[in-house]
């Protein structure tokens, strides 16, 4: 979701607070900040050469040890997302079991932030920070990830490529863009490590891609396994640990909550393998064409053949807000095939009797998830999806009933009609009880999730916020193809861009110095 999406951002392009000067440095690690410093340059250019794309300005470089880095990034947490952004997200996560009760959101994101550091390229300031401490090998295969990140914004603006919506807005656009970012850094990185093995000859345009062995390896291996692979040791994708080996079991991130994981995991894991694949039979130039029509929906990524198809999802938008006047909107999100697909992992983890949750969510073109919150901080999620076919929409609406059931321990009623069919279930005491409210209608799907509930006592339901709540976003509902929606955000966020150049002074004068 949003923060998850924000954070992967901050984590590569972040824009920091004013630091104090650091005290002045010993002989000794003066000397070994000037060997780090100096392997930069001379990865830069093995970088630029194994990918083909020159390094069009020097880029400006500083060394930090591990708190360091972690200060000025948990800073960044501080200044770029707001606690209320992380609280309303908690609590979504919370209201679809997605978290458990003692999870504290923003900690979760601070741990992390501790473990996984290996340093970063601020797209902001046009920085590189290396940080010491690493074994050698850790270090080098790390510095390529980050040197590429300043090649890839030098040529391709990353700024510009994620500006059209915030991760708030549409997470599932954030998650793909930086998952083409990510791919392409960890593809270069294995290409690197390779070469420095003389894996790959020196002086020709090969890559790990090219060598079917290396490349059917890559794409079959599954995420722990490449965690434990030395070749990708220094990536932000497992993290370090503080004896600088790659770790992924045994960590904050490995204990995370699975939907934490999966989409901390997505970019560089999914997006290498979307890289790998773009790359397969065609060359860097052809990689280097992506970015110029981006992929935007996880859905492209997971599945390439239909980015290269051109196959768009569709924005779906809809308002429940006037069937809950007593609740204020706190959550306007897209999910995308990737969180639906872990939504569902989440409970087939816990509820062994639920098929195999990935093919439920294969035929997604589209959703919205909307939360709404009262003053006793009751939260109902409000979720419509686009499906490819009536059946792939039924299949999705009955996993949905099926994870009710197992959650609340009683059975849905289920109804038929001409065009679809639905799924109600009721949990709680008679008087403060709480609805999931499942529908199919054609190829969309309607849940309801957490609507307040109370019997008569004859049984029989008095609170008409649900069917309220449905008739409101039936009543509502669009879907326009997304194409236009994103070439009105692209228009508008260059705009954005161009205003903040003319009138904003430059906020790191000398960043295009060569000083290190």
């Amino acid at each position: 979701m949003c923060v998850v999406a924000l954070f992967l951002a901050t984590a590569v392009a972040p824009a920091f607070a004013q630091e104090t000067s650091p005290p002045e440095p010993l002989a000794g690690e003066e000397a070994r900040d000037q060997a780090l410093l100096d392997a930069a340059d001379s990865i830069a250019e093995q970088v630029s050469r194994i990918r083909g794309l020159p390094l069009l300005n020097e880029i400006p470089r500083g060394v930090k040890d591990r708190e360091e880095l972690r200060t000025m990034l948990i800073e960044q947490l501080h200044d770029e997302i707001p606690e209320a952004i992380f609280v309303a997200e908690e609590q979504m996560f919370k209201r679809l079991g997605l978290f458990g009760p003692e999870v504290n959101y923003r900690q979760l994101m601070l741990d992390l932030l501790t473990e996984q550091i290996a340093g970063f390229y601020d797209q902001s300031a046009k920085e590189l920070y290396i940080m010491v401490g690493l074994p050698e090998q850790l270090q080098h295969s790390a510095m390529a990830h980050e040197i590429f990140h300043a090649i890839q914004d030098q040529h391709f603006d990353i700024g510009a490529l994620l500006a059209p919506f915030s991760s708030q807005e549409n997470g599932d656009f954030a998650l793909a863009r930086m998952a083409l970012i990510e791919g392409d850094a960890t593809v270069l990185m294995i290409d690197y490590v390779l070469y420095e093995e003389k894996t790959l000859p020196a002086g020709r345009a090969l890559s790990a891609a090219d060598i079917p062995m290396i490349a059917a390896m890559l794409l079959e291996m599954d995420t722990e396994q490449l965690a434990a692979a030395e070749q990708l040791g220094g990536s932000a994708m497992i993290g370090v640990n503080t004896d600088g080996v790659p770790s992924l079991t045994d960590s904050v991130l490995g204990s995370a909550p699975r939907i934490v994981r999966d989409l901390l995991l997505f970019p560089y894991v999914e997006g290498m393998r979307f890289v790998l694949r773009a790359r397969a039979n065609r060359t860097w130039t052809d990689v280097d064409a992506i970015y110029t029509n981006a992929p935007v929906s996880t859905s492209q990524i997971l599945h390439p053949e239909r980015y290269f198809a051109g196959e768009l999802p569709l924005d779906v938008r809809f308002d429940a807000s006037e069937a809950l006047a007593e609740y204020e909107p706190m959550f306007d999100s897209v999910l995308g095939e990737l969180q639906l697909r872990s939504w569902l992992a989440t409970h087939a983890d816990v509820y062994t009797h639920l098929p195999e949750p990935g093919p439920a969510a294969e035929g997604w073109r589209g959703d919205r998830l909307l939360g709404y919150r009262n003053e006793q901080d009751q939260v109902v999620a409000v979720h419509v999806s686009s499906w490819e076919s009536e059946d792939d929409a039924r299949e999705f609406a009955q996993y949905q009933a099926q994870i009710a059931e197992a959650r609340y321990g009683t059975s849905t009623s289920h109804q038929t009609g001409t065009h679809g069919e639905s799924w109600c279930l009721r949990h709680g005491p008679e008087t403060d009880g709480h609805r999931v409210y499942v529908e199919r209608w054609g190829e969309l799907v309607l849940l309801i999730e957490g609507a307040p509930s109370t019997l008569d006592e004859e049984g029989a339901e008095i609170d008409p916020t649900t069917y309220l709540a449905r008739q409101a976003v039936w009543s509502s509902l669009s879907r326009m193809p997304f194409e236009g929606t994103l070439r009105d955000r692209e228009a508008a966020a260059r705009e954005d861009i161009a205003e903040d150049a003319t009138s904003s002074p430059n906020p790191h004068p000398g960043a295009d110095d060569p000083s290190p």
